[in-house]
């Protein structure tokens, strides 16, 4: 982490001006926490959220700015991704939940980096923020590859400060992304095609029929008979599954080494090799030890090193 300091003739107006004080597009909460304003030092909310962010390589993120619908004004990308972030550690359910969460958090909005409209003696958080749409559209249309940067410096920042030891044995395993559409609600009436993989849902795209689980259920038969077999029952969704690699460190946490996301369709199985792949070249070595559920029990043994 690398902090910006300021002439402190300047710190005064930093709130008025940033892009005087340090590369327009790295947030602001990069600046050393006595040029943040007095409004942010006393903000708690700010002040739990900014150190957690402040661990990431931001100077990883390219240089080019996001344009606003319109073209209005620009935003940083690092404004973006911060606000994501904020919605994971907040546990916020939408974009709208995020949007209202920023609002009434204005340090936060500082912190971030977006641009500030300014009004007498302060500014107008409302104003400075995307739209909840925007929010969405900017997030389906983000690079992979620019978060998957951010992971790079952020597991090398892990070793070099855990040691060794770090990323020895790790656990991986998938979780589904239920699509936004109507397939998946079983309140919307659909008269056919809501299982059917040849009816691509027009909500989304990209998304793609998958199995959650299985489970075997006996056959009715007549009254008074007993039952003849078994059927296999599945779960089906339109959607996603994410795939993570964890490794875990007594005393310290829990942290995630690598992640891949794929359409529903694809089996665990596919996950484990690509995975892995992204762990090694990230530690710079095979991890001696893993834990997986039964999906991934033949590909197990390949952790081992050579």
């Amino acid at each position: 982490m690398k902090l910006y300091h300021l002439n402190s003739h300047l710190s005064w107006r930093l709130w008025i001006s940033p892009e005087k004080m340090l590369p327009s597009h790295l947030p602001r909460l990069l600046l050393a926490d006595r040029h943040h304003p007095r409004f942010v030092r006393h903000c708690p909310v700010a002040q739990t959220i900014i150190p957690k962010l402040q661990l990431l390589d931001w100077e990883q993120l390219p240089t080019t700015l996001a344009m606003q619908p319109g073209g209005e004004r620009t935003v940083p990308l690092a404004a973006y991704v911060g606000a994501y972030l904020v919605k994971l550690d907040q546990a916020l359910p939408t974009f709208g939940a995020l949007r209202c969460f920023l609002r009434s958090h204005p340090a936060l909005v500082w912190a971030l980096g977006f641009p500030l409209v300014p009004q007498p003696h302060q500014f107008e958080a409302d104003l400075c923020l995307p739209s909840q749409r925007h929010f969405s559209r900017k997030l389906s249309t983000l690079p992979n590859e620019i978060l998957q940067t951010l992971l790079d410096g952020q597991v090398s920042w892990l070793q070099d400060r855990l040691g060794e030891p770090f990323g020895q044995t790790v656990s991986i395993d998938t979780k589904h992304i239920l699509a936004w559409v109507r397939e998946n609600n079983p309140k919307a009436y659909m008269k056919e095609g809501r299982f059917d993989k040849t009816q691509q849902p027009p909500g989304d795209p990209d998304c793609k029929l998958g199995c959650k689980r299985r489970r075997n259920q006996t056959t009715p038969t007549k009254e008074g008979q007993p039952a003849t077999g078994q059927v296999s029952i599945g779960e089906y969704y339109w959607g996603y599954a994410s795939g993570v690699v964890a490794a875990k460190v007594p005393a310290a946490g829990e942290f995630v080494l690598a992640e891949l996301t794929q359409t529903f369709d694809c089996s665990d199985s596919t996950y484990f090799l690509p995975l892995m792949a992204q762990v090694e070249q990230r530690l710079g070595y095979r991890p001696r030890y893993g834990t997986a559920d039964a999906a991934f029990d033949s590909w197990c043994a390949r952790i081992r090193p050579p």
